[in-house]
């Protein structure tokens, strides 16, 4: 039986429309149009991507690349983007899966089996895979898709016998590389391939107690980088690594599809990451990075907690670790409740930033560890402790924030400007702007991202460059999404962990007549505040005829309770009472305002719904009960 909505109307005249509200839907009209040119210069009509650039392309790096072109393309559907834009993300994740299927990874069979990465570490697995979580979310209805994320997690939950990636004794993944075909020992054994000496120029030495490699120099003698590549088969080829906290998402996803067996799902995500916090604790308070067969930490590393695959030495340290931490602690927390969980990644945070040393005014914090100890040190980047004071709301984590400002930018005062995959980079302004210290950042965040569309249909426009000489990167800076302000602003929510993580949104919204994800035609809207136990959302609707009904929801997964809405609202006119006419725009706000009232309304659910008068406005506060509610894909009309 569909449940009857507490419904709140809209209906205080704007007079004059807010900026932020034109820009927010000046921007999404922009984005619906942005997709045709990728779609008819650089796609195929069958969703397949023209990179690799021949069909006899082998290897086992670049799947990951393909996805992450659209991965945002079903984030900006179910923010109101239009109906082709989730056609097409369905489209492309078919066609790329299909054609990553005909290419051999190296080793006698393909890079995708079973519609998924045949084995490969979670740095590569959790990019690529944001795009089909963000699929699921925003169609968690697609029957392909449900059954897609029961079997990509039944290979970590030992469910297909060609995929025993997982030793539920000892509690560990089995390899750093892993999938569809279970432990990928093969990737490291076959042939272990030395990186070339300029891969050493930008990354750092993985070990530094090998004899006669002291330096990035010398491996450029004779037989040394063979020699390091067979000591890193030696010590990285098997055993469970930190990276693979990342995984605990895909598990994740399939719960929130539901069902009937979705308490094996949360029992997997909570027992390997509890095993990742006991070793941690056992490790005084220092996440390990890697793990032998045995489950002993060190075991293959002669003692030492640092130097796994993607760990504490090579090659990003905390940049790959902290999104796979992040993602594993938002995990738990949504199936929990337990805040708790966030002191993993903030403890590890503590730990660095204790090693740090102030350049000016800016705390430049080691990522890296080795046998020489920290090193690294440069500007925390702020999205880390943005996620984890999202879900805490705690004043120990916006010290913290405050303390790791990068005053060489000035990043919690402007804008960002610069290229990222994810086209992200603006947590610590936003934060200011909610925290009440930006008040201009809607108006000019918005305006970036629009510039960011701009320019990329330039650069499509004038692009000449021949596909032949693609790389697996062609697409990703051809990608014309961007979606860091409509999440932060409409959502109250930051960018995905882009190593594959969790949306971790305030409110979400559906359109109530169209039956579909996303803010209805014409309604933008504005998260002005966050608290521990509330939201303040501004509601618009620019539309100058059509009632517009929308259906505001407690987190991306219903996963937060609403307990009260209050807000105010235009009276009704007594019988007799003429309406106001005829006087300029600022006394006619002062008359509007004299008919204003002040509402409030228990809604005791996880959804409620407003419907905005053509014109209006309204202004909501919200008291909330976070991390109450049951999440889940499921849909408010089902």
């Amino acid at each position: 039986m569909r449940k009857t909505l507490k419904t709140i109307i809209g209906n205080i005249p704007f007079i004059e429309p807010p900026e932020w509200a034109v820009l927010q839907r000046s921007l999404i009209d922009l984005m619906n149009g942005a997709v045709a040119p990728v779609m008819k210069k650089y796609v195929r009509d069958d969703g397949s991507v023209m990179w690799p650039t021949t069909a006899e392309f082998v290897g086992i790096d670049g799947l990951d690349d393909a996805y992450e072109s659209f991965f945002n393309w079903p984030v900006f559907y179910l923010l109101g983007g239009g109906d082709h834009i989730l056609e097409l993300s369905h489209r492309t994740y078919d066609g790329i899966t299909g054609q990553f299927a005909r290419y051999d990874c190296g080793h006698g069979h393909p890079m995708v089996v079973k519609e998924y990465e045949q084995g490969y570490d979670w740095m590569h697995q959790g990019e690529g895979n944001l795009f089909f979580y963000s699929l699921c979310l925003a169609d968690p209805q697609h029957e392909k898709s449900q059954k897609r994320a029961r079997r990509y997690a039944g290979f970590y939950l030992n469910e297909d016998p060609d995929a025993i990636n997982y030793d539920p004794e000892k509690r560990i993944i089995l390899c750093p590389h892993n999938g569809s075909k279970g432990p990928a020992y093969r990737n490291f054994e076959d042939k272990p391939y030395p990186y070339p000496h300029a891969f050493w120029k930008v990354y750092p030495l993985p070990f530094l107690d090998i004899e006669g490699i002291d330096t990035a120099d010398d491996l450029q003698k004779p037989g040394m980088e063979q020699k390091m590549a067979q000591v890193m088969v030696e010590r990285m080829a098997r055993g469970d690594v930190a990276c693979n906290l990342a995984s605990t998402y895909l598990v994740m996803n399939a719960f929130l599809f539901g069902g009937d067996d979705r308490e094996k799902y949360k029992s997997w995500i909570l027992d390997y990451l509890g095993a990742w916090i006991e070793r941690t604790e056992l490790n005084g308070g220092i996440l390990p990075d890697n793990v032998g067969h045995s489950g002993i930490v060190g075991e293959l590393m002669n003692g030492r907690w640092y130097g796994g695959y993607y760990g504490w030495s090579w090659p990003h340290g905390w940049g790959t670790l902290g999104d796979a931490v992040i993602s594993a602690a938002e995990n738990a927390l949504l199936l929990t409740g337990d805040r708790n969980y966030m002191g993993l990644p903030r403890s590890q945070i503590d730990l660095m930033t204790a090693q740090g040393k102030l350049v000016g005014k800016t705390l430049h914090v080691p990522e890296l560890h080795n046998d020489d100890g920290w090193f690294g040190a440069r500007p925390l980047r702020a999205d880390w402790m943005a996620h984890v004071w999202i879900a805490s709301m705690a004043d120990g984590d916006i010290a913290r924030i405050e303390k790791l400002r990068n005053h060489d930018v000035g990043d919690y005062k402007a804008i960002q400007s610069h290229y990222s995959k994810h086209n992200g980079g603006n947590d610590a302004p936003w934060i200011a702007y909610l925290r009440g210290d930006y008040p201009t950042y809607p108006v000019e965040i918005l305006r970036h991202n629009q510039a960011q569309v701009y320019q990329c249909l330039d650069f499509m426009r004038q692009d000449q460059q021949d596909p032949v000489t693609y790389g697996d990167w062609y697409l990703q800076v051809r990608n014309p999404i961007s979606v860091e302000g409509l999440l932060q602003l409409t959502m109250g929510a930051p960018l995905c962990m882009y190593n594959g993580g969790l949306l971790q949104a305030r409110l979400r919204y559906f359109d109530e007549q169209r039956r579909r994800p996303g803010l209805p035609a014409d309604v933008a809207a504005l998260v002005e505040k966050l608290s521990d136990d509330g939201v303040v959302v501004h509601l618009v609707n620019l539309s100058p005829n059509e009632v517009r009904k929308v259906i505001v929801q407690g987190g991306a997964f219903g996963e937060h309770r609403f307990r009260s809405v209050s807000g105010d609202r235009r009276r009704e006119l007594a019988d007799g009472e003429v309406g106001i006419s005829g006087s300029d725009p600022q006394s006619y706000s002062k008359l509007v305002a004299e008919q204003i009232e002040v509402f409030s309304v228990e809604v005791d659910d996880t959804t409620f719904a407003v419907h905005l008068e053509p014109g209006c406005r309204v202004r909501l506060e919200i008291g909330m009960e976070r991390y109450s509610g049951d999440p889940s894909y499921q849909l408010p009309w089902d």
